[in-house]
């Protein structure tokens, strides 16, 4: 159970970005690694710069479990980890110019056309490099797929935010990862790739708005509760949530809702509970499983508000 401290849950934080310092208990220059699997990059760059606050992204529990048990019986203790996509949490867990460094290590590349936006570079992931990055701070990537390589290194290039090295081939780093010795091992060519930030970009986050967590409403049509199951809302920005489930608990004052909301492809999973009052109905969002407040986590509340009220608010229109 104490290797659980490197464990941060952002999500339940009032609000965002994260302040690091206080949560490292000191000011350092801040490290990240996007996918850290097992977590030996993420151990090495502890001990080598004991100096540096780092934070590890991953979405694998297995993995994510692992590396926490690792950095503990090797005694770490600049490095908190936080399971969610990298992506959303670089652009939505620091401020502008706030991160040293970046290492993403082996990336799935995502060959087929279909799974393009996938990709750890898909969307707006440059702009948030050129975002958080310090001036003069660096990203390195380093992938065996030599097309993936490839378009990286371009897209990073005619961006205009970076200063992109020429491709490293073979390159001789100080610890390898397990998938780096092993496709070594079976003749594979790696490549890094090695960008210095020169200019500034700006990236829209969508959870630093002030959040919301419950609605109250009036003239609810107690009746249409149950045929909300099942329903799809799409809105604008490619905004969408699902009801899955809706459930009445015994004493018929209250019901659960089961939704899963997606923000241009960030998927969330969580529950509603609405409420009976003496003169009106609230309904807000279950704490055992809190979202990170996005526009559609927020848009669901105010759209089944409206479902119920037969009512439209404002709050649809942002």
């Amino acid at each position: 159970m104490k290797s659980l401290k490197y464990h941060i849950k952002p999500n339940e934080f009032e609000k965002l970005p994260v302040d690091w310092k206080r949560i490292f208990k000191r000011k350092a220059p801040l490290f990240v690694e996007i996918g850290f699997g097992n977590g030996e990059f993420l151990i090495y760059l502890a001990k080598e710069y004991t100096d540096v606050n780092i934070v590890g992204f991953e979405l694998s529990l297995t993995s994510f479990v692992k590396a926490q048990k690792k950095l503990y019986d090797e005694g770490i203790e600049n490095v908190k980890l936080v399971m969610v996509d990298g992506r959303f949490g670089l652009r939505e867990l620091f401020k502008d110019d706030s991160v040293k460094k970046i290492f993403v290590n082996f990336p799935c590349p995502w060959s087929k056309k279909s799974h393009e936006d996938r990709r750890i570079t898909a969307g707006d992931f440059v702009e948030t490099l050129a975002s958080v990055l310090e001036m003069n701070g660096e990203l390195e990537f380093v992938t065996d797929d030599e097309r993936y390589a490839y378009e990286v290194h371009e897209l990073l290039s005619r961006s205009g935010f970076f200063d992109v090295d020429p491709i490293y081939i073979n390159p001789d780093r100080k610890v390898r990862t397990r998938y780096e010795r092993k496709w070594m091992e079976d003749g594979r060519t790696i490549r890094l790739i090695r960008a210095k930030k020169i200019r500034n970009a700006s990236v829209k986050r969508l959870t630093w708005e002030e959040s919301t967590v419950h609605v109250k409403i009036e003239g609810l049509n107690e009746g249409k509760i149950p045929s909300l199951k099942g329903k799809v809302y799409k809105g604008k920005n490619d905004r969408v949530f699902v009801i899955k489930e809706v459930f009445k608990d015994f004493e018929g004052r209250s019901y659960y809702m089961k939704i899963i909301s997606s923000d241009k492809g960030f998927n969330q999973h969580y529950n509603l509970i609405l409420e009976k009052k003496r003169k009106f109905w609230v309904l807000k969002i279950d704490s055992t499983c809190q979202p990170y407040r996005t526009p559609a986590v927020k848009w669901s509340l105010y759209k089944i508000k409206e479902e119920l009220s037969n009512r439209t608010f404002s709050y649809l229109e942002r």
